[in-house]
């Protein structure tokens, strides 16, 4: 910094406003920095800002700070560019960050690495358990790009939306990335018998019954010497199964056309009990792409199980054949990416999904980075952290029934044991915590951000080096 930065610095140090030296960062006819008061955040000058729209500023001594609250957000992003942008690189990374206080961490994790960051990404269900909004996610990310002095571009994605109301709200945040989420729609076909399933294909659209006569026993031929034939029976249950899921994605797309001009738009089907076929993938893309949908990504059900903050558990040459057919579709078909969910912590298989996609794919994180503040919480509050694990246990149904994860409070002690770096790095106590976070913040919240506030530094590096090892992985 300067040395008119450093007395600027100085000069908010008394006020008990920490200035972030990497933040200083220069434009046309100004110079801004970032300074935080625990977790309120500023935009700190030495003169008023030339802003386009008026913009609430407090005066400190001389110096200038401009509160990073949504109606500054808007009257600051474009001169600071602060608005998301849509993906401009082969390969995407998510890093959901439920607690909106490590973005500037996971910059320093992507700096090395040619990678497009996702920085925003919440679903609604992770909303309601952090008691936040996509305004305040956004904020978040936005707050660790100014941080870090990050100038590159980034996305926001509006992760795992079922219900329009909640398209409606990301799109007005100023999203980029929307991920329409179709587990809740689809119809179960193997309660079905033959001459019911007859009936239900009789009475399919005929845009679907165009889609399967049009690829009837079509050949696939995929990466590792692997070919497959599509077969008529199969793809007739996928339209069964996907017709009126799908439909509800068109409708969310032309939703989104009418508000935005740009956007990424990727579809989910990878919450759902059944493991997505070549016929499954080839029936919901080739539906939205005749229905005009521009799809972005697609995130499929892959074989084994893709459980919440561990590696991945199932047979991992069955994965790759999985991996190859799926991208070979993609290659096909074109024009979109294979997307993998639930992608914290998958390390046995990154190398897989690249060398099956050939680097170009979008992989989303979430809880992995919360793990790494339960993991710092562990380090320096054994009693915060004991109370913690209580309230885990005793609210375990509570927080199971948004994640399927096969976890009972009869398989853990009533108290954690003496050792926590070995107790922390067990499968199952991962999982625990990763899904108990809305209670924990619930009942504790204060005290954790508290505890991570005093311990920032150490806080981003658990979580820049545990980001960084998903990133090297992936190359």
């Amino acid at each position: 910094m300067t040395a008119n930065w450093n007395k600027v610095a100085s000069t908010l140090e008394k006020h008990s406003i920490h200035l972030y030296p990497d933040s200083v960062r220069q434009g046309e006819g100004f110079e801004i920095a970032f300074a935080k008061q625990d977790s309120l955040g500023f935009v700190v000058s030495m003169a008023p800002l030339p802003t386009p729209e008026p913009a609430d500023a407090v005066c400190l001594d001389n110096v200038y700070l401009y509160p990073l609250d949504w109606h500054n957000y808007l009257a600051l992003r474009d001169m600071l560019g602060l608005r998301p942008s849509v993906c401009t690189k082969p390969r995407s990374f998510g890093t959901g960050d439920r607690l909106g206080m490590v973005t500037a961490a996971h910059l320093q994790a992507f700096k090395d690495y040619d990678v497009f960051p996702v920085l925003a990404q919440q679903s609604p269900r992770e909303l309601v358990r952090t008691g936040r909004d996509f305004r305040d996610v956004l904020l978040s990310a936005v707050s660790g790009v100014l941080e870090a002095g990050y100038t590159g571009k980034f996305g926001a994605d509006a992760d795992h939306i079922k219900h329009e109301q909640q398209l409606r709200q990301a799109i007005e945040a100023g999203y980029t990335m929307y991920t329409i989420d179709l587990s809740d729609r689809l119809r179960d076909v193997t309660q079905l018998t033959p001459p019911e399933i007859a009936d239900k294909a009789r009475a399919l659209s005929p845009l679907s019954q165009s889609i399967i006569r049009d690829h009837l026993n079509m050949s696939l031929r995929a990466g590792g010497g692997i070919r497959y034939t599509l077969q008529p029976e199969r793809l007739v249950q996928s339209a069964i199964t996907f017709e009126d899921a799908v439909q509800q994605a068109v409708h969310f797309y032309e939703v989104l056309k009418e508000h935005r001009a740009e956007f990424d738009l990727e579809v989910s089907i990878d919450e759902s009990t059944r493991v997505t076929t070549p016929e499954d993938h080839l029936y919901v893309v080739e539906y939205l792409r005749r229905s005009g949908v521009r799809l972005w990504s697609l995130a499929p059900r892959f074989p084994g199980e893709f459980q919440k903050g561990i590696d991945f558990v199932g047979d991992l040459l069955e994965l790759e054949k999985a991996f190859f057919l799926h991208a070979a579709l993609c290659q096909q078909l074109r024009g979109y990416r294979l997307s993998l969910h639930s992608g914290s912590d998958k390390f046995s298989i990154y190398r897989l999904f690249c060398e099956a996609t050939g680097g170009n794919f979008h992989v989303k994180t979430s809880g992995t980075s919360w793990l790494q503040a339960v993991q710092l919480i562990a380090q320096t509050d054994t009693t915060l952290f004991t109370e913690l694990y209580r309230l885990c246990l005793s609210h375990l149904e509570e927080s199971k029934q948004a994640y399927q994860v096969p976890l009972s409070a009869g398989q853990f002690p009533p108290m954690p044991p003496s050792d926590l770096k070995d107790f922390l790095a067990k499968p199952s106590v991962r999982q625990l915590f990763h899904i108990s976070y809305g209670v924990l913040l619930e009942e504790a919240g204060g005290e954790i951000r508290s505890l991570l506030h005093a311990h920032e530094q150490e806080h981003y590096r658990l979580v820049a080096e545990h980001i960084e090892r998903h990133l090297q992985a992936l190359q």
